[in-house]
Protein backbone atom coordinates (compact mmCIF):
# COMPACT_ATOMS: atom_id res chain seq x y z
CA UNK A 1 0.00 0.00 0.00
CA UNK A 2 1.16 3.41 -1.06
CA UNK A 3 2.08 5.28 2.61
CA UNK A 4 -0.69 7.94 3.18
CA UNK A 5 1.79 10.79 3.64
CA UNK A 6 2.57 10.74 -0.19
CA UNK A 7 -0.91 11.89 -1.31
CA UNK A 8 -1.18 15.50 0.32
CA UNK A 9 -4.59 16.46 0.07
CA UNK A 10 -4.53 18.38 3.45
CA UNK A 11 -4.91 16.10 6.97
CA UNK A 12 -7.03 14.13 5.05
CA UNK A 13 -4.69 12.38 3.57
CA UNK A 14 -3.35 11.11 6.82
CA UNK A 15 -6.46 8.86 7.14
CA UNK A 16 -5.91 5.27 6.80
CA UNK A 17 -7.92 3.44 3.97
CA UNK A 18 -9.22 0.35 5.36
CA UNK A 19 -11.40 -0.92 1.98
CA UNK A 20 -8.66 -0.11 -0.67
CA UNK A 21 -8.77 -3.39 -1.42
CA UNK A 22 -12.25 -3.82 -1.30
CA UNK A 23 -13.81 -4.79 -4.55
CA UNK A 24 -17.11 -3.74 -3.71
CA UNK A 25 -16.70 -1.01 -1.53
CA UNK A 26 -14.90 0.41 -4.70
CA UNK A 27 -17.23 -0.23 -7.09
CA UNK A 28 -20.32 1.29 -5.14
CA UNK A 29 -17.92 4.41 -4.74
CA UNK A 30 -17.55 4.96 -8.06
CA UNK A 31 -21.01 3.81 -9.63
CA UNK A 32 -23.00 5.59 -6.92
CA UNK A 33 -21.04 8.51 -7.91
CA UNK A 34 -22.94 8.89 -10.76
CA UNK A 35 -26.38 8.02 -10.20
CA UNK A 36 -27.76 11.11 -8.47
CA UNK A 37 -27.40 13.53 -11.82
CA UNK A 38 -28.40 10.64 -13.94
CA UNK A 39 -31.28 10.33 -11.90
CA UNK A 40 -32.21 13.78 -12.57
CA UNK A 41 -31.50 13.48 -16.05
CA UNK A 42 -35.25 11.81 -16.27
CA UNK A 43 -36.70 13.41 -12.65
CA UNK A 44 -36.37 16.92 -13.73
CA UNK A 45 -39.23 17.38 -16.51
CA UNK A 46 -42.11 16.24 -14.06
CA UNK A 47 -41.37 18.72 -11.43
CA UNK A 48 -39.62 21.36 -13.25
CA UNK A 49 -42.52 23.32 -13.38
CA UNK A 50 -42.98 23.92 -9.87
CA UNK A 51 -39.15 25.23 -9.96
CA UNK A 52 -39.86 27.85 -12.43
CA UNK A 53 -43.24 29.18 -10.10
CA UNK A 54 -41.09 28.56 -6.98
CA UNK A 55 -38.52 30.62 -8.50
CA UNK A 56 -40.33 33.01 -11.11
CA UNK A 57 -38.28 31.50 -14.06
CA UNK A 58 -39.95 30.56 -17.61
CA UNK A 59 -40.43 27.53 -19.07
CA UNK A 60 -37.67 28.71 -21.99
CA UNK A 61 -35.22 29.47 -19.25
CA UNK A 62 -35.73 26.48 -17.14
CA UNK A 63 -34.83 24.10 -20.44
CA UNK A 64 -32.03 26.22 -20.51
CA UNK A 65 -30.49 25.63 -17.60
CA UNK A 66 -31.28 21.65 -17.99
CA UNK A 67 -29.42 21.39 -21.16
CA UNK A 68 -26.49 23.16 -20.15
CA UNK A 69 -26.22 20.82 -17.12
CA UNK A 70 -26.17 18.09 -19.65
CA UNK A 71 -23.76 19.56 -22.26
CA UNK A 72 -21.64 19.94 -18.76
CA UNK A 73 -21.81 16.42 -18.10
CA UNK A 74 -20.51 15.73 -21.54
CA UNK A 75 -17.56 18.16 -21.81
CA UNK A 76 -16.76 17.05 -18.53
CA UNK A 77 -16.44 13.64 -19.76
CA UNK A 78 -13.97 14.72 -22.22
CA UNK A 79 -11.71 16.95 -19.95
CA UNK A 80 -11.86 14.12 -17.74
CA UNK A 81 -10.06 11.71 -20.25
CA UNK A 82 -7.11 14.28 -19.98
CA UNK A 83 -7.10 14.92 -16.47
CA UNK A 84 -7.31 11.38 -15.30
CA UNK A 85 -3.58 11.15 -17.07
CA UNK A 86 -1.60 13.85 -15.26
CA UNK A 87 -3.33 13.76 -12.28
CA UNK A 88 -3.85 11.31 -8.90
CA UNK A 89 -7.24 9.46 -8.93
CA UNK A 90 -7.86 9.48 -5.96
CA UNK A 91 -7.33 13.37 -5.51
CA UNK A 92 -9.47 14.10 -8.58
CA UNK A 93 -12.09 12.02 -7.37
CA UNK A 94 -12.07 13.61 -4.15
CA UNK A 95 -12.51 17.57 -5.32
CA UNK A 96 -14.86 16.38 -7.94
CA UNK A 97 -17.43 14.94 -5.00
CA UNK A 98 -16.92 18.14 -3.09
CA UNK A 99 -17.50 20.13 -5.91
CA UNK A 100 -20.66 18.05 -6.99
CA UNK A 101 -22.15 18.12 -3.43
CA UNK A 102 -21.37 22.17 -3.65
CA UNK A 103 -23.66 22.03 -6.51
CA UNK A 104 -26.46 20.63 -4.82
CA UNK A 105 -26.35 22.81 -2.08
CA UNK A 106 -26.53 25.76 -4.54
CA UNK A 107 -29.26 24.12 -6.59
CA UNK A 108 -31.38 23.60 -3.15
CA UNK A 109 -30.88 27.06 -1.83
CA UNK A 110 -31.40 28.70 -4.95
CA UNK A 111 -33.37 31.90 -5.20
CA UNK A 112 -32.96 32.92 -8.83
CA UNK A 113 -31.85 31.65 -12.03
CA UNK A 114 -27.92 32.07 -11.59
CA UNK A 115 -27.85 29.82 -8.58
CA UNK A 116 -30.34 27.12 -10.16
CA UNK A 117 -28.04 27.49 -13.36
CA UNK A 118 -24.64 27.12 -11.80
CA UNK A 119 -25.92 24.22 -9.36
CA UNK A 120 -26.90 22.72 -12.30
CA UNK A 121 -23.55 23.13 -14.14
CA UNK A 122 -21.68 21.94 -11.80
CA UNK A 123 -23.31 18.70 -10.66
CA UNK A 124 -23.51 17.91 -14.59
CA UNK A 125 -19.59 19.01 -14.97
CA UNK A 126 -18.69 16.89 -12.06
CA UNK A 127 -20.73 13.95 -12.92
CA UNK A 128 -19.14 13.84 -15.95
CA UNK A 129 -15.69 14.15 -14.42
CA UNK A 130 -16.32 11.37 -12.32
CA UNK A 131 -17.50 9.16 -15.04
CA UNK A 132 -13.94 8.92 -16.18
CA UNK A 133 -12.72 9.58 -12.76
CA UNK A 134 -14.39 6.66 -10.92
CA UNK A 135 -15.16 3.76 -13.38
CA UNK A 136 -11.85 2.76 -15.51
CA UNK A 137 -10.09 2.59 -12.43
CA UNK A 138 -12.14 -0.01 -10.55
CA UNK A 139 -12.08 -1.62 -14.04
CA UNK A 140 -8.25 -1.92 -14.19
CA UNK A 141 -7.81 -2.47 -11.05
CA UNK A 142 -9.73 -5.83 -10.46
CA UNK A 143 -9.03 -9.25 -12.20
CA UNK A 144 -10.93 -10.38 -15.13
CA UNK A 145 -13.42 -12.67 -12.98
CA UNK A 146 -14.92 -9.80 -11.67
CA UNK A 147 -15.81 -8.37 -15.24
CA UNK A 148 -19.48 -9.74 -14.85
CA UNK A 149 -20.39 -7.85 -11.40
CA UNK A 150 -18.98 -4.97 -12.89
CA UNK A 151 -20.76 -4.61 -16.01
CA UNK A 152 -23.83 -5.73 -14.83
CA UNK A 153 -23.43 -3.06 -12.10
CA UNK A 154 -22.53 0.11 -14.16
CA UNK A 155 -25.18 -1.18 -16.20
CA UNK A 156 -28.18 -0.81 -13.22
CA UNK A 157 -25.95 2.49 -12.10
CA UNK A 158 -26.49 3.92 -15.34
CA UNK A 159 -30.02 3.08 -16.77
CA UNK A 160 -31.27 1.69 -13.47
CA UNK A 161 -31.01 5.41 -12.49
CA UNK A 162 -32.35 6.39 -16.00
CA UNK A 163 -35.43 4.56 -15.07
CA UNK A 164 -35.95 4.86 -11.69
CA UNK A 165 -35.92 9.23 -12.29
CA UNK A 166 -39.44 9.46 -13.80
CA UNK A 167 -41.05 7.73 -10.61
CA UNK A 168 -38.71 10.08 -8.00
CA UNK A 169 -39.82 12.97 -10.55
CA UNK A 170 -43.10 12.50 -9.92
CA UNK A 171 -42.89 11.78 -6.13
CA UNK A 172 -41.18 15.32 -6.23
CA UNK A 173 -43.74 16.87 -7.69
CA UNK A 174 -46.55 15.52 -5.66
CA UNK A 175 -44.43 16.59 -2.72
CA UNK A 176 -43.27 19.95 -3.64
CA UNK A 177 -40.07 18.59 -2.94
CA UNK A 178 -37.19 19.44 -5.44
CA UNK A 179 -35.29 21.80 -2.95
CA UNK A 180 -35.38 18.38 -0.66
CA UNK A 181 -34.20 16.40 -3.50
CA UNK A 182 -30.93 18.25 -4.46
CA UNK A 183 -30.48 18.21 -0.58
CA UNK A 184 -30.50 14.59 -0.13
CA UNK A 185 -27.98 14.42 -3.38
CA UNK A 186 -25.57 16.69 -1.58
CA UNK A 187 -26.02 14.40 1.50
CA UNK A 188 -25.63 10.86 -0.48
CA UNK A 189 -22.69 12.99 -2.38
CA UNK A 190 -20.69 14.03 1.28
CA UNK A 191 -21.69 10.06 2.12
CA UNK A 192 -19.70 8.57 -1.16
CA UNK A 193 -16.57 11.70 -0.24
CA UNK A 194 -16.38 10.62 3.14
CA UNK A 195 -16.38 6.17 1.63
CA UNK A 196 -13.69 7.16 -0.69
CA UNK A 197 -11.63 8.87 1.72
CA UNK A 198 -10.97 5.46 3.13
CA UNK A 199 -11.31 3.10 0.05
CA UNK A 200 -9.01 5.45 -2.76
CA UNK A 201 -5.65 4.21 -3.22
CA UNK A 202 -3.12 7.13 -3.89
CA UNK A 203 -0.70 5.85 -6.77
CA UNK A 204 0.82 8.24 -9.20
CA UNK A 205 -1.00 9.00 -12.41
CA UNK A 206 -0.44 7.29 -15.50
CA UNK A 207 1.02 9.63 -17.93
CA UNK A 208 1.86 13.41 -16.26
CA UNK A 209 3.52 14.54 -18.72
CA UNK A 210 1.02 14.47 -21.82
CA UNK A 211 0.61 16.90 -23.99
CA UNK A 212 -2.61 19.38 -22.91
CA UNK A 213 -4.65 18.43 -26.14
CA UNK A 214 -6.09 21.97 -26.57
CA UNK A 215 -7.58 21.77 -29.46
CA UNK A 216 -9.70 19.05 -28.69
CA UNK A 217 -10.81 20.62 -25.13
CA UNK A 218 -11.73 23.72 -27.06
CA UNK A 219 -13.68 22.24 -29.71
CA UNK A 220 -15.38 19.56 -27.60
CA UNK A 221 -16.41 22.69 -25.18
CA UNK A 222 -18.30 24.45 -28.15
CA UNK A 223 -19.35 21.25 -29.88
CA UNK A 224 -21.53 20.55 -26.38
CA UNK A 225 -22.70 23.52 -25.33
CA UNK A 226 -23.67 25.14 -28.85
CA UNK A 227 -26.21 22.06 -29.98
CA UNK A 228 -27.39 21.79 -26.44
CA UNK A 229 -28.00 25.54 -26.03
CA UNK A 230 -29.80 24.79 -29.48
CA UNK A 231 -32.30 22.17 -28.30
CA UNK A 232 -33.27 23.99 -25.76
CA UNK A 233 -34.51 27.20 -27.95
CA UNK A 234 -37.27 24.75 -29.86
CA UNK A 235 -39.05 25.84 -26.69
CA UNK A 236 -39.29 29.46 -27.47
CA UNK A 237 -38.38 28.91 -31.37
CA UNK A 238 -39.35 26.86 -34.59
CA UNK A 239 -37.24 24.51 -36.80
CA UNK A 240 -36.68 27.36 -38.86
CA UNK A 241 -35.19 29.83 -36.41
CA UNK A 242 -31.58 31.34 -36.32
CA UNK A 243 -31.80 30.77 -32.81
CA UNK A 244 -31.71 27.07 -33.33
CA UNK A 245 -30.20 26.77 -36.41
CA UNK A 246 -27.05 28.50 -36.09
CA UNK A 247 -25.98 26.59 -32.80
CA UNK A 248 -26.83 23.48 -33.61
CA UNK A 249 -24.36 24.26 -37.31
CA UNK A 250 -21.55 25.48 -35.75
CA UNK A 251 -21.81 22.99 -32.70
CA UNK A 252 -22.23 19.77 -35.07
CA UNK A 253 -19.55 21.68 -37.32
CA UNK A 254 -16.93 22.19 -34.02
CA UNK A 255 -17.95 18.83 -33.60
CA UNK A 256 -16.59 17.16 -36.86
CA UNK A 257 -13.52 19.10 -36.39
CA UNK A 258 -12.90 17.47 -33.08
CA UNK A 259 -13.00 14.62 -34.27
CA UNK A 260 -10.69 14.65 -37.79
CA UNK A 261 -8.21 16.59 -35.74
CA UNK A 262 -7.91 13.87 -33.64
CA UNK A 263 -7.90 11.69 -35.83
CA UNK A 264 -4.39 12.90 -37.66
CA UNK A 265 -2.32 13.60 -34.36
CA UNK A 266 0.00 11.50 -32.48
CA UNK A 267 -1.20 10.79 -28.59
CA UNK A 268 -4.76 11.97 -29.24
CA UNK A 269 -7.31 13.04 -25.99
CA UNK A 270 -10.25 11.17 -28.01
CA UNK A 271 -8.72 7.78 -29.75
CA UNK A 272 -10.57 8.72 -32.56
CA UNK A 273 -8.22 6.98 -35.39
CA UNK A 274 -8.27 3.87 -33.05
CA UNK A 275 -12.16 3.56 -32.80
CA UNK A 276 -12.19 3.86 -36.44
CA UNK A 277 -12.84 0.40 -37.38
CA UNK A 278 -16.23 -2.24 -37.15
CA UNK A 279 -16.48 -3.37 -33.99
CA UNK A 280 -15.93 -0.20 -32.07
CA UNK A 281 -17.29 2.31 -34.57
CA UNK A 282 -20.59 -0.12 -33.88
CA UNK A 283 -20.25 -0.40 -30.42
CA UNK A 284 -20.35 3.57 -30.29
CA UNK A 285 -23.46 3.61 -32.71
CA UNK A 286 -25.48 1.71 -30.38
CA UNK A 287 -24.89 3.75 -27.37
CA UNK A 288 -25.85 6.58 -29.51
CA UNK A 289 -29.04 5.24 -30.97
CA UNK A 290 -30.53 3.42 -28.22
CA UNK A 291 -29.83 6.14 -25.50
CA UNK A 292 -31.05 8.51 -27.96
CA UNK A 293 -34.24 6.37 -29.36
CA UNK A 294 -34.57 5.75 -25.18
CA UNK A 295 -34.95 9.22 -24.00
CA UNK A 296 -37.01 10.08 -26.67
CA UNK A 297 -39.63 7.56 -26.26
CA UNK A 298 -39.18 8.44 -22.86
CA UNK A 299 -39.51 12.26 -22.93
CA UNK A 300 -42.52 11.69 -25.35
CA UNK A 301 -44.53 8.93 -23.73
CA UNK A 302 -44.25 11.30 -20.04
CA UNK A 303 -45.85 14.64 -22.48
CA UNK A 304 -48.33 11.87 -23.53
CA UNK A 305 -49.33 10.94 -20.06
CA UNK A 306 -48.97 14.49 -18.35
CA UNK A 307 -50.18 16.72 -21.29
CA UNK A 308 -52.12 14.74 -23.83
CA UNK A 309 -54.04 12.26 -21.28
CA UNK A 310 -53.87 15.15 -18.38
CA UNK A 311 -52.97 12.40 -15.96
CA UNK A 312 -50.96 13.74 -12.78
CA UNK A 313 -46.98 13.74 -12.56
CA UNK A 314 -46.94 11.43 -9.90
CA UNK A 315 -49.30 8.86 -11.71
CA UNK A 316 -46.85 8.89 -14.90
CA UNK A 317 -44.19 8.76 -13.14
CA UNK A 318 -45.07 5.77 -10.52
CA UNK A 319 -46.48 4.39 -14.23
CA UNK A 320 -43.05 3.25 -15.28
CA UNK A 321 -41.75 1.38 -12.46
CA UNK A 322 -42.19 -1.84 -15.13
CA UNK A 323 -38.85 0.44 -16.45
CA UNK A 324 -36.59 -0.59 -13.92
CA UNK A 325 -37.72 -4.38 -13.88
CA UNK A 326 -36.35 -4.30 -17.61
CA UNK A 327 -33.21 -2.64 -16.31
CA UNK A 328 -32.65 -5.34 -13.37
CA UNK A 329 -33.19 -8.03 -15.92
CA UNK A 330 -30.90 -6.39 -18.39
CA UNK A 331 -27.99 -5.98 -16.23
CA UNK A 332 -27.88 -9.26 -15.41
CA UNK A 333 -27.49 -10.61 -19.39
CA UNK A 334 -25.03 -7.89 -19.78
CA UNK A 335 -23.13 -9.12 -16.72
CA UNK A 336 -23.61 -12.79 -18.24
CA UNK A 337 -22.82 -12.36 -21.58
CA UNK A 338 -19.80 -9.98 -21.21
CA UNK A 339 -17.21 -12.99 -21.14
CA UNK A 340 -19.12 -13.88 -24.43
CA UNK A 341 -19.06 -14.31 -27.55
CA UNK A 342 -23.00 -12.93 -27.98
CA UNK A 343 -22.63 -9.43 -26.38
CA UNK A 344 -22.91 -7.94 -30.03
CA UNK A 345 -26.35 -9.91 -30.06
CA UNK A 346 -27.75 -8.80 -27.51
CA UNK A 347 -27.04 -4.92 -28.48
CA UNK A 348 -29.60 -5.81 -31.83
CA UNK A 349 -32.01 -7.11 -29.50
CA UNK A 350 -31.49 -4.31 -27.30
CA UNK A 351 -32.49 -1.99 -30.32
CA UNK A 352 -35.25 -4.55 -31.68
CA UNK A 353 -37.12 -4.12 -27.93
CA UNK A 354 -36.85 -0.41 -28.07
CA UNK A 355 -38.40 -0.72 -30.81
CA UNK A 356 -41.22 -2.89 -29.81
CA UNK A 357 -41.76 -0.54 -26.81
CA UNK A 358 -42.09 2.36 -28.62
CA UNK A 359 -44.69 0.77 -30.93
CA UNK A 360 -46.93 -0.41 -28.01
CA UNK A 361 -46.67 2.81 -26.81
CA UNK A 362 -48.76 4.19 -30.00
CA UNK A 363 -51.74 1.72 -28.81
CA UNK A 364 -51.76 2.73 -24.93
CA UNK A 365 -55.03 4.29 -25.02
CA UNK A 366 -55.97 7.22 -22.62
CA UNK A 367 -54.64 5.78 -19.26
CA UNK A 368 -50.61 5.31 -18.21
CA UNK A 369 -51.64 2.30 -16.09
CA UNK A 370 -52.98 0.46 -19.32
CA UNK A 371 -51.45 -2.99 -19.59
CA UNK A 372 -50.19 -2.26 -23.37
CA UNK A 373 -48.17 0.65 -21.54
CA UNK A 374 -46.78 -0.84 -18.83
CA UNK A 375 -45.57 -4.10 -21.31
CA UNK A 376 -44.07 -0.55 -23.46
CA UNK A 377 -42.66 0.62 -20.16
CA UNK A 378 -40.55 -2.92 -19.51
CA UNK A 379 -39.98 -3.28 -23.32
CA UNK A 380 -37.77 0.30 -22.79
CA UNK A 381 -36.11 -1.25 -19.59
CA UNK A 382 -34.93 -3.72 -21.33
CA UNK A 383 -33.67 -2.18 -24.67
CA UNK A 384 -32.10 0.84 -22.77
CA UNK A 385 -29.81 -1.75 -20.30
CA UNK A 386 -29.36 -3.71 -23.51
CA UNK A 387 -28.07 -1.31 -26.18
CA UNK A 388 -26.18 1.77 -24.42
CA UNK A 389 -23.98 -0.13 -21.95
CA UNK A 390 -23.13 -3.50 -24.19
CA UNK A 391 -22.07 -0.69 -26.68
CA UNK A 392 -19.99 1.17 -24.43
CA UNK A 393 -18.29 -2.44 -23.65
CA UNK A 394 -17.90 -3.48 -27.24
CA UNK A 395 -15.89 -0.03 -27.86
CA UNK A 396 -14.02 -0.28 -25.15
CA UNK A 397 -12.89 -3.95 -25.93
CA UNK A 398 -11.73 -3.18 -29.18
CA UNK A 399 -9.10 -1.08 -28.09
CA UNK A 400 -5.82 -1.60 -25.66
CA UNK A 401 -7.33 -1.18 -21.47
CA UNK A 402 -5.08 1.69 -21.12
CA UNK A 403 -7.32 3.64 -23.26
CA UNK A 404 -10.86 2.68 -21.67
CA UNK A 405 -10.94 5.93 -19.89
CA UNK A 406 -10.12 7.95 -23.24
CA UNK A 407 -13.09 5.62 -24.42
CA UNK A 408 -15.93 5.96 -22.50
CA UNK A 409 -15.09 9.76 -22.60
CA UNK A 410 -15.79 10.06 -26.27
CA UNK A 411 -18.14 8.05 -26.29
CA UNK A 412 -20.51 9.75 -23.38
CA UNK A 413 -19.72 12.70 -25.22
CA UNK A 414 -21.09 11.58 -28.64
CA UNK A 415 -24.12 9.63 -26.98
CA UNK A 416 -25.19 12.50 -25.04
CA UNK A 417 -25.36 14.17 -27.87
CA UNK A 418 -27.59 12.15 -29.56
CA UNK A 419 -29.84 11.31 -26.29
CA UNK A 420 -30.94 14.59 -25.07
CA UNK A 421 -30.97 16.21 -28.54
CA UNK A 422 -33.12 14.28 -29.99
CA UNK A 423 -35.30 14.59 -27.34
CA UNK A 424 -36.32 17.89 -28.13
CA UNK A 425 -36.50 17.65 -31.45
CA UNK A 426 -39.06 15.04 -31.29
CA UNK A 427 -40.88 17.13 -29.20
CA UNK A 428 -41.00 19.65 -30.97
CA UNK A 429 -41.97 17.46 -33.94
CA UNK A 430 -45.04 16.69 -31.32
CA UNK A 431 -45.54 20.26 -31.02
CA UNK A 432 -45.50 20.65 -34.84
CA UNK A 433 -47.96 17.90 -35.52
CA UNK A 434 -50.50 18.87 -32.60
CA UNK A 435 -53.60 21.44 -33.02
CA UNK A 436 -53.04 24.49 -31.87
CA UNK A 437 -50.40 25.54 -28.76
CA UNK A 438 -51.51 22.21 -26.91
CA UNK A 439 -50.25 18.52 -27.33
CA UNK A 440 -52.46 16.14 -28.58
CA UNK A 441 -52.22 12.53 -28.73
CA UNK A 442 -52.08 12.62 -32.54
CA UNK A 443 -49.12 15.33 -32.75
CA UNK A 444 -47.06 12.99 -30.07
CA UNK A 445 -47.87 9.62 -31.51
CA UNK A 446 -46.64 11.25 -35.13
CA UNK A 447 -43.63 11.86 -32.87
CA UNK A 448 -43.33 8.66 -31.71
CA UNK A 449 -43.21 7.33 -35.78
CA UNK A 450 -40.73 9.45 -36.49
CA UNK A 451 -38.61 8.15 -33.23
CA UNK A 452 -39.21 4.45 -34.26
CA UNK A 453 -38.25 5.29 -37.82
CA UNK A 454 -34.80 6.55 -37.03
CA UNK A 455 -34.74 3.81 -34.47
CA UNK A 456 -35.12 0.95 -37.30
CA UNK A 457 -32.74 2.95 -39.86
CA UNK A 458 -30.28 3.29 -37.11
CA UNK A 459 -30.67 -0.59 -36.55
CA UNK A 460 -30.39 -1.47 -40.12
CA UNK A 461 -27.49 0.78 -40.85
CA UNK A 462 -25.39 -0.51 -37.78
CA UNK A 463 -26.18 -4.26 -38.95
CA UNK A 464 -24.81 -3.65 -42.84
CA UNK A 465 -21.38 -1.96 -41.34
CA UNK A 466 -20.90 -5.02 -38.86
CA UNK A 467 -21.82 -7.92 -41.16
CA UNK A 468 -19.69 -5.87 -43.80
CA UNK A 469 -16.81 -5.52 -41.34
CA UNK A 470 -17.12 -9.21 -40.95
CA UNK A 471 -16.53 -9.17 -36.93
CA UNK A 472 -18.53 -12.37 -36.66
CA UNK A 473 -19.08 -12.81 -33.07
CA UNK A 474 -15.69 -12.86 -31.26
CA UNK A 475 -14.84 -14.19 -27.59
CA UNK A 476 -13.53 -11.47 -25.74
CA UNK A 477 -10.47 -12.35 -24.08
CA UNK A 478 -11.11 -10.21 -20.57
CA UNK A 479 -7.42 -11.28 -19.19
CA UNK A 480 -5.35 -9.99 -22.37
CA UNK A 481 -6.95 -6.91 -21.95
CA UNK A 482 -6.75 -6.22 -18.35
CA UNK A 483 -3.32 -7.75 -17.51
CA UNK A 484 -1.66 -7.67 -20.87
CA UNK A 485 -3.08 -4.27 -22.38
CA UNK A 486 -4.20 -5.90 -24.99
CA UNK A 487 -7.43 -5.89 -27.36
CA UNK A 488 -9.94 -7.78 -25.87
CA UNK A 489 -11.67 -8.26 -29.41
CA UNK A 490 -9.88 -8.17 -32.86
CA UNK A 491 -11.87 -5.74 -34.98
CA UNK A 492 -11.66 -6.17 -38.68
CA UNK A 493 -11.43 -2.61 -41.06
CA UNK A 494 -14.48 -1.41 -42.32
CA UNK A 495 -16.18 -3.48 -45.16
CA UNK A 496 -13.10 -5.91 -44.91
CA UNK A 497 -15.66 -8.80 -45.66
CA UNK A 498 -16.55 -7.06 -48.96
CA UNK A 499 -12.95 -6.46 -50.17
CA UNK A 500 -11.21 -9.29 -51.60
CA UNK A 501 -9.07 -11.73 -50.14
CA UNK A 502 -5.22 -11.54 -50.71
CA UNK A 503 -2.83 -14.37 -50.77
CA UNK A 504 0.81 -14.13 -48.92
CA UNK A 505 2.44 -12.81 -51.53
CA UNK A 506 -0.86 -9.97 -52.17
CA UNK A 507 -2.26 -11.52 -55.12
CA UNK A 508 -6.02 -11.95 -54.87
CA UNK A 509 -7.23 -15.40 -54.08
CA UNK A 510 -9.56 -17.25 -55.58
Amino acid sequence: MTAPGTDRLGSLAQLPRPFERSYGVSLATAVLSLVPYIILTTAYELFSKQVGSDLHIGKGTLQLISALGTAGYAFGAMVGGDVIQRFRQRRLFLICEAAFVAGCLLAATATGTIELGAGMVITGLTTGLLLVVALPPVVRRFPPERMPITSAAIDIGFFGAVTVGPLIGGGVAATNGWRWLFAAFAALGLLIFVAALFTLPSQPPPNPDQRFDSPAIALALASTVLPFWASAELTRHTFHSYWFMVPLAVGFACLVAMLMTEFHIDEPLAPVKTMWHTVPLVGTMVAMVGGGAYISFLSLAERLGTQAHGQSPLSVGLSFWPQVLGVILASAAVGWLVRTRWLAALCLLGMLLLIGGGALLLGTGTHVSSSLWLLAAALLGLGAGATVSPGLWLAAFSLPSKLVGRTFALVELVRSEADFILAPVMLQVAQVSSDGKRLTPAGIENAIWVTILITIAGTGFMTVVYLAGGAGLPLPDLKSWLQKGRTAIHSPALGAALRPRRTADGKPST
